[in-house]
Protein backbone atom coordinates (compact mmCIF):
# COMPACT_ATOMS: atom_id res chain seq x y z
CA UNK A 1 0.00 0.00 0.00
CA UNK A 2 1.45 3.14 -0.84
CA UNK A 3 1.72 6.14 1.59
CA UNK A 4 -0.90 8.39 0.05
CA UNK A 5 -3.12 5.52 0.34
CA UNK A 6 -2.08 5.02 4.25
CA UNK A 7 -2.43 8.80 4.71
CA UNK A 8 -5.89 8.78 3.38
CA UNK A 9 -7.69 5.72 5.14
CA UNK A 10 -6.37 7.09 8.64
CA UNK A 11 -7.75 10.19 7.98
CA UNK A 12 -10.92 8.66 6.87
CA UNK A 13 -10.96 6.58 9.76
CA UNK A 14 -10.61 9.59 12.43
CA UNK A 15 -13.55 11.54 10.15
CA UNK A 16 -15.85 8.54 10.74
CA UNK A 17 -15.16 8.28 14.35
CA UNK A 18 -15.62 11.66 14.96
CA UNK A 19 -19.22 11.59 13.01
CA UNK A 20 -20.68 8.64 14.56
CA UNK A 21 -19.76 10.19 18.26
CA UNK A 22 -21.72 13.27 17.48
CA UNK A 23 -24.45 11.03 15.59
CA UNK A 24 -24.67 9.01 18.64
CA UNK A 25 -25.10 12.14 21.18
CA UNK A 26 -27.44 13.74 19.14
CA UNK A 27 -29.73 10.54 19.02
CA UNK A 28 -29.36 9.30 22.51
CA UNK A 29 -32.34 10.57 23.71
CA UNK A 30 -34.26 8.91 21.51
CA UNK A 31 -32.43 6.00 21.93
CA UNK A 32 -33.33 6.04 25.37
CA UNK A 33 -36.93 7.18 25.00
CA UNK A 34 -37.23 3.53 23.09
CA UNK A 35 -35.43 1.87 25.93
CA UNK A 36 -38.13 3.39 28.17
CA UNK A 37 -41.19 3.38 26.40
CA UNK A 38 -41.50 -0.75 27.27
CA UNK A 39 -40.44 -0.39 30.50
CA UNK A 40 -43.20 2.33 31.39
CA UNK A 41 -45.52 -0.63 29.33
CA UNK A 42 -44.60 -2.93 31.90
CA UNK A 43 -44.73 -0.92 34.89
CA UNK A 44 -48.21 0.26 33.64
CA UNK A 45 -49.51 -3.36 33.68
CA UNK A 46 -48.36 -4.24 36.66
CA UNK A 47 -49.91 -1.41 38.77
CA UNK A 48 -46.70 0.42 39.45
CA UNK A 49 -47.94 3.55 37.54
CA UNK A 50 -51.49 5.60 38.24
CA UNK A 51 -53.73 4.60 35.71
CA UNK A 52 -55.91 7.09 34.15
CA UNK A 53 -59.21 5.06 35.64
CA UNK A 54 -59.37 4.32 39.10
CA UNK A 55 -61.40 1.43 40.77
CA UNK A 56 -62.53 2.92 43.74
CA UNK A 57 -61.21 3.32 47.19
CA UNK A 58 -57.37 2.56 48.02
CA UNK A 59 -57.47 -0.96 50.25
CA UNK A 60 -54.20 -2.14 51.41
CA UNK A 61 -54.17 -6.20 51.36
CA UNK A 62 -55.45 -6.92 54.60
CA UNK A 63 -58.52 -4.66 54.18
CA UNK A 64 -59.15 -6.14 50.59
CA UNK A 65 -58.95 -9.58 52.36
CA UNK A 66 -60.87 -8.66 55.51
CA UNK A 67 -63.53 -6.99 52.55
CA UNK A 68 -64.14 -9.93 50.05
CA UNK A 69 -63.83 -12.38 53.29
CA UNK A 70 -66.99 -10.87 54.55
CA UNK A 71 -68.12 -11.73 51.27
CA UNK A 72 -67.02 -15.27 51.09
CA UNK A 73 -68.57 -15.36 54.71
CA UNK A 74 -71.80 -14.42 53.34
CA UNK A 75 -72.47 -16.35 49.96
CA UNK A 76 -71.46 -19.51 52.13
CA UNK A 77 -74.19 -19.01 54.31
CA UNK A 78 -76.42 -17.87 51.32
CA UNK A 79 -75.80 -22.06 50.26
CA UNK A 80 -75.80 -23.13 53.67
CA UNK A 81 -79.72 -21.93 53.68
CA UNK A 82 -80.36 -22.98 50.31
CA UNK A 83 -79.40 -26.68 50.92
CA UNK A 84 -81.58 -26.37 54.44
CA UNK A 85 -84.68 -25.07 52.32
CA UNK A 86 -84.23 -27.91 49.41
CA UNK A 87 -84.65 -30.60 52.06
CA UNK A 88 -87.89 -28.79 53.90
CA UNK A 89 -88.32 -25.64 52.67
CA UNK A 90 -89.21 -23.82 49.75
CA UNK A 91 -86.73 -25.07 47.02
CA UNK A 92 -87.40 -29.18 47.89
CA UNK A 93 -89.46 -28.70 44.30
CA UNK A 94 -86.17 -27.68 42.58
CA UNK A 95 -85.17 -29.73 40.08
CA UNK A 96 -82.42 -31.90 40.95
CA UNK A 97 -79.43 -30.74 39.43
CA UNK A 98 -80.67 -27.34 40.89
CA UNK A 99 -80.13 -28.94 44.38
CA UNK A 100 -76.60 -30.30 42.90
CA UNK A 101 -75.14 -27.12 42.18
CA UNK A 102 -76.88 -25.66 45.64
CA UNK A 103 -74.53 -28.35 47.33
CA UNK A 104 -71.28 -27.85 45.49
CA UNK A 105 -71.32 -24.10 45.15
CA UNK A 106 -71.96 -24.20 48.89
CA UNK A 107 -69.41 -26.55 49.50
CA UNK A 108 -66.39 -24.36 46.95
CA UNK A 109 -67.97 -21.21 49.18
CA UNK A 110 -66.76 -22.90 52.47
CA UNK A 111 -63.71 -23.76 51.18
CA UNK A 112 -63.19 -20.17 50.30
CA UNK A 113 -63.58 -19.08 53.58
CA UNK A 114 -60.77 -21.24 54.86
CA UNK A 115 -58.37 -20.21 51.77
CA UNK A 116 -59.26 -16.57 52.42
CA UNK A 117 -58.71 -16.96 56.21
CA UNK A 118 -55.49 -18.79 56.13
CA UNK A 119 -54.09 -15.63 53.47
CA UNK A 120 -55.30 -13.49 56.15
CA UNK A 121 -53.80 -14.36 59.18
CA UNK A 122 -50.30 -15.05 57.05
CA UNK A 123 -50.33 -11.13 56.49
CA UNK A 124 -50.98 -10.19 60.42
CA UNK A 125 -54.77 -10.00 60.07
CA UNK A 126 -57.69 -11.82 63.03
CA UNK A 127 -59.92 -13.93 60.27
CA UNK A 128 -62.18 -14.43 63.39
CA UNK A 129 -62.60 -10.88 63.76
CA UNK A 130 -64.55 -11.16 60.37
CA UNK A 131 -68.46 -11.73 61.16
CA UNK A 132 -71.49 -11.62 59.49
CA UNK A 133 -74.75 -11.36 61.50
CA UNK A 134 -76.83 -14.56 62.50
CA UNK A 135 -80.00 -14.03 60.37
CA UNK A 136 -78.80 -11.76 57.47
CA UNK A 137 -81.52 -10.02 55.39
CA UNK A 138 -81.60 -11.84 52.40
CA UNK A 139 -85.10 -10.60 51.52
CA UNK A 140 -83.27 -7.16 50.47
CA UNK A 141 -81.75 -8.74 47.30
CA UNK A 142 -85.48 -8.95 45.58
CA UNK A 143 -87.59 -7.80 48.17
CA UNK A 144 -88.71 -11.07 49.12
CA UNK A 145 -87.60 -14.54 50.80
CA UNK A 146 -85.01 -15.94 48.22
CA UNK A 147 -85.04 -19.41 49.59
CA UNK A 148 -88.93 -19.95 49.09
CA UNK A 149 -88.98 -21.46 45.38
CA UNK A 150 -86.60 -21.91 42.53
CA UNK A 151 -87.60 -19.29 40.55
CA UNK A 152 -86.69 -16.54 43.38
CA UNK A 153 -83.80 -18.17 44.61
CA UNK A 154 -81.90 -18.17 41.12
CA UNK A 155 -82.69 -14.69 40.54
CA UNK A 156 -80.66 -13.80 43.85
CA UNK A 157 -78.14 -16.52 43.18
CA UNK A 158 -77.26 -15.15 39.60
CA UNK A 159 -76.77 -11.37 41.26
CA UNK A 160 -74.71 -13.06 44.26
CA UNK A 161 -72.51 -14.35 42.28
CA UNK A 162 -71.76 -11.94 39.55
CA UNK A 163 -71.08 -9.52 42.44
CA UNK A 164 -68.96 -11.47 43.75
CA UNK A 165 -67.13 -12.07 40.49
CA UNK A 166 -67.16 -8.17 40.40
CA UNK A 167 -65.79 -7.27 43.71
CA UNK A 168 -62.79 -9.42 43.35
CA UNK A 169 -61.71 -7.75 39.43
CA UNK A 170 -62.26 -4.16 41.08
CA UNK A 171 -59.62 -5.11 44.04
CA UNK A 172 -56.94 -6.11 41.53
CA UNK A 173 -55.19 -2.82 41.17
CA UNK A 174 -55.30 -2.64 45.04
CA UNK A 175 -53.32 -5.72 45.30
CA UNK A 176 -50.90 -4.75 42.42
CA UNK A 177 -50.17 -1.78 43.77
CA UNK A 178 -48.85 -3.27 47.45
CA UNK A 179 -46.27 -5.18 45.53
CA UNK A 180 -44.76 -8.29 47.67
CA UNK A 181 -47.33 -7.20 51.00
CA UNK A 182 -50.36 -7.74 48.58
CA UNK A 183 -49.26 -11.25 46.79
CA UNK A 184 -50.68 -13.81 49.48
CA UNK A 185 -53.69 -12.46 48.93
CA UNK A 186 -53.77 -11.83 45.01
CA UNK A 187 -53.03 -15.03 44.99
CA UNK A 188 -55.77 -16.64 46.91
CA UNK A 189 -58.01 -13.82 44.88
CA UNK A 190 -57.22 -15.38 41.29
CA UNK A 191 -57.76 -19.23 42.68
CA UNK A 192 -61.28 -17.95 44.25
CA UNK A 193 -61.96 -15.67 41.14
CA UNK A 194 -62.24 -17.62 38.25
CA UNK A 195 -64.93 -20.27 40.81
CA UNK A 196 -67.12 -17.71 41.40
CA UNK A 197 -67.24 -16.76 37.78
CA UNK A 198 -68.03 -20.81 37.33
CA UNK A 199 -70.32 -20.63 39.47
CA UNK A 200 -72.04 -16.99 37.81
CA UNK A 201 -72.20 -19.06 34.32
CA UNK A 202 -73.48 -22.05 36.34
CA UNK A 203 -76.61 -20.43 38.07
CA UNK A 204 -77.75 -18.14 34.68
CA UNK A 205 -77.53 -21.26 32.03
CA UNK A 206 -79.92 -23.19 35.04
CA UNK A 207 -81.66 -20.30 34.80
CA UNK A 208 -81.50 -20.28 31.03
CA UNK A 209 -82.21 -24.14 30.35
CA UNK A 210 -84.73 -24.42 33.81
CA UNK A 211 -87.06 -21.42 34.03
CA UNK A 212 -86.57 -19.86 30.34
CA UNK A 213 -85.06 -16.95 31.16
CA UNK A 214 -84.00 -14.92 28.57
CA UNK A 215 -80.29 -14.69 30.15
CA UNK A 216 -77.00 -16.20 28.59
CA UNK A 217 -74.34 -17.88 30.92
CA UNK A 218 -72.45 -14.77 30.81
CA UNK A 219 -73.17 -11.05 31.07
CA UNK A 220 -73.94 -9.85 27.21
CA UNK A 221 -73.49 -6.69 25.33
CA UNK A 222 -77.20 -5.99 25.55
CA UNK A 223 -77.68 -6.81 29.20
CA UNK A 224 -80.98 -5.05 30.68
CA UNK A 225 -80.48 -2.92 33.32
CA UNK A 226 -82.21 -5.19 35.72
CA UNK A 227 -79.42 -8.14 34.99
CA UNK A 228 -76.46 -6.55 35.64
CA UNK A 229 -76.36 -4.86 38.95
CA UNK A 230 -73.32 -2.96 39.28
CA UNK A 231 -72.17 -0.22 36.89
CA UNK A 232 -71.02 -1.87 33.15
CA UNK A 233 -70.22 2.02 31.56
CA UNK A 234 -66.84 2.67 32.72
CA UNK A 235 -66.76 5.63 30.36
CA UNK A 236 -63.18 6.74 31.83
CA UNK A 237 -61.59 3.23 31.20
CA UNK A 238 -60.26 2.18 28.11
CA UNK A 239 -62.33 -1.19 28.08
CA UNK A 240 -65.11 -1.57 26.68
CA UNK A 241 -66.83 -3.96 29.60
CA UNK A 242 -69.83 -3.80 27.97
CA UNK A 243 -68.91 -5.91 25.61
CA UNK A 244 -69.12 -10.01 25.60
CA UNK A 245 -65.55 -10.07 25.45
CA UNK A 246 -64.44 -8.44 28.49
CA UNK A 247 -66.08 -8.27 31.85
CA UNK A 248 -66.22 -5.45 33.99
CA UNK A 249 -65.61 -4.96 37.85
CA UNK A 250 -67.30 -3.36 40.62
CA UNK A 251 -65.96 -0.60 43.25
CA UNK A 252 -66.03 -1.68 46.98
CA UNK A 253 -68.50 1.22 47.43
CA UNK A 254 -70.94 -0.29 44.55
CA UNK A 255 -70.79 -3.84 46.27
CA UNK A 256 -71.47 -2.63 50.08
CA UNK A 257 -74.50 -0.30 48.98
CA UNK A 258 -75.46 -3.65 47.63
CA UNK A 259 -74.64 -5.83 50.23
CA UNK A 260 -75.12 -3.42 53.29
CA UNK A 261 -78.91 -3.84 53.38
CA UNK A 262 -78.22 -7.72 53.54
CA UNK A 263 -75.97 -7.13 57.02
CA UNK A 264 -78.36 -4.27 58.43
CA UNK A 265 -80.17 -6.55 60.65
CA UNK A 266 -81.17 -6.18 64.39
CA UNK A 267 -77.75 -6.47 66.24
CA UNK A 268 -77.04 -8.36 69.21
CA UNK A 269 -77.41 -7.56 72.94
CA UNK A 270 -73.62 -7.01 73.07
CA UNK A 271 -74.46 -4.24 70.10
CA UNK A 272 -72.30 -6.80 67.69
CA UNK A 273 -73.57 -9.28 65.19
CA UNK A 274 -73.06 -13.08 66.25
CA UNK A 275 -70.55 -14.77 63.52
CA UNK A 276 -72.47 -17.55 61.59
CA UNK A 277 -70.12 -20.69 61.71
CA UNK A 278 -69.06 -22.01 58.37
CA UNK A 279 -71.23 -25.38 58.07
CA UNK A 280 -69.37 -28.91 56.81
CA UNK A 281 -71.24 -30.31 53.83
CA UNK A 282 -71.50 -33.84 52.47
CA UNK A 283 -69.87 -34.77 49.26
CA UNK A 284 -72.17 -33.54 47.01
CA UNK A 285 -72.92 -34.48 43.41
CA UNK A 286 -70.48 -33.35 41.22
CA UNK A 287 -71.60 -30.11 39.05
CA UNK A 288 -68.67 -28.34 37.22
CA UNK A 289 -69.44 -27.42 33.53
CA UNK A 290 -73.02 -27.32 33.46
CA UNK A 291 -72.98 -27.30 29.44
Amino acid sequence: MTPYLIIFRTSFKKVFNSFQSVFSRAFLPIKLSLAIIPLLSLLFFLGLVTPAYAQGSVLSPREVAEYVLTLEKLEADFYHRAASAAQNGGLVSAPQIAKDAIASYGEDESNHVTDLSAALLSIGGNPDAITIPTSPNYNSILGRDPFANPTDFLLAGQYVEDLGVAAYTGQVQNLLAAGEAGKPILAAALEIHSVEARHAAGIRFLRQTLLGADVRPWISTNASNSEVIYNENRLDSPILFPLDAFDGYATKDEVLALVNPILNVAQQPNGQPSEVPIPSTTEPTPVRGLW
